[in-house]
């Protein structure tokens, strides 16, 4: 059988065949913005393989498909911070379990209580999935403001697809056969790369158990994805969902079961 005949009946090579032509369409730079956009609020696919095959159909180009990626994207994020400030109560149903896990959500709420600007620009640059942490920014509003989501998300989400563009600018020709030549390897690559980074949002800082991910005396709900004092998860009554371990809860929150001091007669 010929290699020809081998590559057609390859999905992996199908596949990227059919996105490589999207550069040859008028639709390809909108296909790309929107793939982009939807990455970092609620769509499951990341948008370089788009912007590859728009930059090696189009070289010259390289620069401008970069920054469409980098703007629909950091536009994205924006839409998933306010998904989680204002429509989370709504929307949770949707993204838990769908996409992505309750312990993950809670684990990226740790690593915003550690650093919010490094958490954001760490998933904006690498293959970990951005939409966690978009939507939980917003949740968790009160350790990550608006513009730290959007300064990191710029910088990160900048840097991860003008790279992409720049090694496919200076090295467009060898690069695609290389490409090519060992796709179904580099898919298998990224896809480790991929798993490996919703690892790191599981295992990454010290509070590696389930309730670990809670404040000292909270627990995570059974039926909610939030922390919440023992008794209440024993009746399915979820409380407001504390921000991370290592953050306190928002001042002006009332906890149930909180004494409260006597006032004077």
């Amino acid at each position: 059988m010929s290699d020809a005949a081998t590559a057609s009946r390859n999905p992996i090579r199908r596949l990227y065949e059919w996105v490589l032509g999207w550069a040859d369409t008028p639709y390809g730079v909108l296909a790309m913005v929107l793939v982009s956009f939807g990455d970092s609020s609620c769509f499951p696919l990341p948008p370089d393989p788009l912007l590859m095959a728009l930059v090696l159909g189009n070289r010259k180009k390289a620069w401008k498909f970069a920054a469409y990626c980098t703007v629909a994207s950091v536009a994205g994020a924006a839409v998933g911070y306010v998904i989680g400030h204002n429509f989370w109560q709504a929307a949770e149903s949707v993204f838990i379990p769908t996409l992505f896990k309750c312990h993950h959500f809670l684990e990226v709420g740790n690593r915003y209580a550690d650093n919010a600007f490094l958490a954001v620009f760490t998933a904006a640059f690498t293959p970990i999935p951005f939409k966690v942490f978009t939507v939980s920014a917003g949740v968790y509003s009160d350790l990550v403001s608006f513009g730290t989501l959007i300064g990191a998300s710029v910088v990160g989400r900048g840097a991860r697809f003008f790279l992409v563009a720049g090694l496919l600018f200076f090295f467009g020709p060898p690069m695609r056969r290389f490409i090519e030549k060992h796709l179904e390897w580099l898919t298998l690559a990224f896809t480790a790369l991929l798993v490996g980074g919703i690892v790191i949002i599981k295992s990454a800082g010290p509070h590696l158990s389930r309730d670990g991910l809670c404040p000292d005396g909270k627990v995570v709900s059974t039926t909610h994805c939030a922390c919440v004092l023992p008794i209440e998860n024993e009746i399915n009554k979820p409380q407001l969902r504390a921000p991370g371990a290592n953050a306190a809860v928002p001042p002006g929150t009332t906890v149930p079961g909180t004494p409260t001091a006597p006032t004077a007669p």
